[in-house]
């Protein structure tokens, strides 16, 4: 029995050991590229002790930005730079390299990297509405882009229009249609870009002066007004699918009763001439 026992706290020992000068490994993860929706929900990396008995981490990046002549490091781009998962709060690249570094009781170092790539996109603050007559063509453009090349355009419904899968195609729709677009980028990420409206007016609104034109309050959680220096017939209000939500015959619409969200206006005239602008569902706090 007493040899037993001497056995078992031998292996024991031996087993500490070694583990205390086991070679010192840590894993920073795979390399990835992180599309909007991860972005936004909050990154994280993904570090692992694979070896050795440390008993500090650390997460280490940088970033100069020259026009500041400033240094950006990991612990205002991380939640924690001393886990294995921390959440990436900010980063100042398009692809970003962090070092996570592992210090075992015995002093020993060792270090491993990850790259991660950043779909990061930006959108004109334009509204995309134009007027044409039934027999005009026109050329459709994009208002987001992303900081990686774009690879793929989707565009839809496929009525009218010269090819769907170009950056800028052409259309001759003889009926107002508002045309989707969905962009890919090269690093696989995908958004969907603000609807494209194209009307058809027998009188194209483009000679529609528009200086006069007062549409209040936007954003609205009530009652938005209309005030121009010509007669209005009706305003009919449509959702971002084009489907219409209200028509009126006043110069007055409410919005009250519909979920919050971004809405087009379509004005006309009693001349026959369209008029379309963007409006903002908001509740008020």
């Amino acid at each position: 029995m007493k040899t037993k026992t001497i056995i078992g706290l031998n292996l024991s020992i031996l087993l500490s050991f070694s583990q205390l000068f086991s070679q010192c490994i840590v894993d920073a993860g795979a390399n990835r590229n992180l599309c909007q929706d991860e972005i936004q929900s909050g990154a994280k990396l993904y570090g692992e002790v694979l070896s050795g008995n440390i008993v500090d981490l650390k997460w280490e990046s940088s970033f100069y930005e020259p026009t500041l002549d400033k240094y950006y490091y990991a612990s205002i781009m991380l939640s924690d730079t001393t886990i294995l998962e921390p959440t990436i709060e900010q980063h100042f690249e398009r692809t970003v390299k962090y070092y996570l570094k592992g210090i075992t009781s015995t002093n020993e170092t060792c270090v491993d990297s990850v790259e991660l790539n950043f779909s990061d996109w930006t959108f004109l603050t334009v509204d995309k509405i134009t007027g044409k007559s039934p027999t005009d063509t026109i050329e459709l453009w994009i208002a987001a882009q992303s900081n990686w090349p774009h690879t793929k355009f989707e565009w839809s419904p496929n009525y009218m229009i010269s090819d769907t899968t170009l950056e800028n195609p052409k259309v001759w729709n003889d009926t107002t249609v508002f045309y989707n677009l969905k962009i890919t980028d090269s690093l696989g990420c995908s958004v969907t870009d603000d609807i494209f409206e194209v009307y058809v007016t027998p009188s194209s609104t483009n000679h529609v002066d528009l200086n006069n034109l007062k549409i209040f309050p936007n954003p609205a959680s009530n009652i938005v007004t209309i005030e121009f220096d010509k007669q209005i017939e009706k305003v009919n209000l449509f959702d971002m699918n084009a489907k219409l939500v209200k028509e009126v015959n006043e110069n007055q619409i409410d919005l009250s009763d519909i979920i919050n969200g971004i809405y087009f206006l379509q004005i006309k005239l009693l001349n026959g001439e369209l008029i379309n602008s963007k409006i903002y569902k908001r509740d008020t706090p």
